[in-house]
């Protein structure tokens, strides 16, 4: 599977615009959240293949991983003009795994959101209710072990965006939609709908002093998932403008 390039004005355009979100003249409104996972489904399309003198064998299984845990933090701001546009950082943690497959991944997601605050009062100038939708990217460090008939193998991969010697960075969308209640004006709750897909790709060998088995170990992910979590919301909203005579 080959290695794909992120376009590096993504990687900086996104940070860009958080800090355009929260550095205001008028203090943006901000949020931190806390969130688990609940309702997940998680599978990997996996194949392998083994070189010998023999010649080359290989297989390939889609596999459902029912063990799965999944927590993280998210924090942002929203624009303190247009307060229906805001952005972020995700740091999560995901493991999944079944027999054959375990993985244990850590992405770091740069995100743009848009919200409909409806029902907006003075002190929730967000609404009481928020619909929202989140779009972005997600950098993954990952450590994947794949067995499938007695092929295969695992691998470290350090894919967030920095410098490194990895070869094949892993990343993936990063995509969300939810609905959020205030409950209060620095309290809010939500349930929200994850969708997770990236791309694993390695080479084995049973000897790096005398190998006699070299193989390929390739392997998609793909997560749908329900999360739920708090939100703790502060910073001023902006004045209301007085309409001109």
């Amino acid at each position: 599977m080959a290695a794909r390039k992120v376009p590096m004005a993504l990687l900086y355009t996104l940070p860009c615009l958080l800090l355009i979100a929260t550095q205001a003249n008028a203090g943006p409104e901000g949020f931190v959240d806390l969130y688990v996972g609940t309702a997940n489904h998680w599978r990997a399309d996996v194949s392998v293949s083994e070189t010998t003198s023999s010649g080359t064998t290989s297989a390939a299984a889609s596999i459902d991983l029912p063990s799965t845990t999944e927590f993280g933090i998210r924090f942002g701001a929203w624009h303190p003009t247009y307060n229906w546009l805001g952005a972020g950082l995700d740091l999560g943690y995901h493991h999944a795994g079944a027999p054959g497959v375990d993985i244990t991944a850590f992405p770091m997601s740069l995100f743009l959101a848009l919200r409909a605050p409806l029902f907006p009062t003075t002190e929730k100038p967000g609404g009481r209710l928020q619909p929202y939708a989140m779009a972005g990217m997600s950098f993954y460090i990952i450590y994947i072990s794949v067995q499938l008939d007695a092929m295969g193998g695992n691998s470290y991969q350090l894919g967030w965006p920095w410098p490194s010697t990895t070869a094949n960075k892993v990343y993936g969308p990063y995509l969300a939609a939810g609905l959020a209640w205030q409950a209060t004006k620095s309290l809010a709750i939500f349930g929200e709908y994850r969708y997770t897909s990236f791309d694993v790709g390695y080479d084995t060998t049973n000897s790096w002093i005398w190998p006699t088995a070299n193989g390929r170990v390739d392997t998609t992910v793909r997560a749908e998932r329900i999360l739920f979590g708090i939100s703790h919301r502060f910073g001023e909203a902006p004045p209301k403008k007085e309409a001109q005579p």
